[in-house]
């Protein structure tokens, strides 16, 4: 019995390091996912879409792939790649089967303060979309620029992202054709689970505001809320996540639908 106890309480000191070292890591954020220095982070994903405009709807399955690497104990470099399939599109906006461009990311802490009590970090990132695809856009590129902020008292966690993008800025024009604010707070508490000794289980609260800002055309202000559930062991995490759909747009504008979120994330 004596030694059952040691070894949940090892595991359970192993799964909460764990978490510590992956800062701001809401399912729907990409930006947040920090592996410890020489380790490589996975994360595939399964997004399954749906956007409207009007009485019209798209219907989309996205599949993204992210790889991080922690250059240093300060310094995380990502990669994220994703493939899109168009299964209906009753719009007159173009959509194709393809893949997007290759997003690459640099993320650099600015400041951590560990204690018995609790953890708190802070780290910005920069990055940018590569349009090396034959598809791709002409001359344009989609920056974004952001700041990460962990909080872990205890066995709670939250997190929360902000970034600002320009998406499909063409560097002779010296414009983009949308200009996106993002803020995303993600809420979990990790629960031990005594007959699972490899595993813990945290369900997620994550909420998020987008502000659109596009060339020509009025602004408008989106977001979710967005239950969700994750399963950790050392190596692995299994999480799923259910975004609701909150719109103040008019009918005719696009407007984001509920989406569901299913994922994998590999620890090296």
């Amino acid at each position: 019995m004596k030694n059952k106890v040691i070894r949940f309480f090892l595991l359970a000191v192993i799964l909460m390091t764990w978490g510590l070292h992956s800062r701001a890591e809401g399912i729907s954020v990409d930006a947040g996912l920090t592996p410890a220095q020489d380790r490589i982070l996975v994360r595939l994903q399964y997004r399954n879409i749906i956007n409207r405009m009007g009485g019209e709807e798209i219907r989309m399955h996205m599949m993204p792939l992210v790889v991080a690497y922690g250059l240093t104990p300060d310094v995380t470099i990502m990669m994220r790649n994703a493939y899109r399939n168009v299964v209906t599109n009753e719009t007159i906006m173009k959509m194709d089967n393809r893949f997007l461009d290759p997003f690459l990311l640099g993320k650099m802490k600015l400041f951590r303060k560990n204690t018995r009590h609790y953890s708190l970090g802070v780290a910005g990132f920069i990055g940018t979309t590569l349009p090396v695809l034959k598809n791709s856009v002409a001359k344009t590129i989609s920056p974004v620029i952001g700041v990460n902020a962990s909080f872990r008292p205890g066995l709670w966690s939250f997190d929360l992202n902000n970034e600002y993008e320009w998406v499909n800025y063409n560097a002779n024009d010296k414009e983009a054709t949308v200009e996106v604010f993002q803020m995303n707070l993600a809420i979990s508490r990790n629960i031990l689970l005594p007959g699972l000794e490899n595993w813990i289980m945290s369900p997620v609260q994550e909420f998020s505001l987008i502000n659109n800002n596009p060339a020509t055309g009025e602004s408008n202000i989106s977001g979710y809320v967005s239950p969700g559930l994750q399963f950790v062991s050392p190596h692995l995490k299994i999480e799923g996540l259910y975004q609701i759909a909150i719109n103040n747009s008019q009918s005719e504008r696009l407007q984001a639908g509920n989406r569901v979120i299913l994922g994998l994330r590999f620890m090296f």
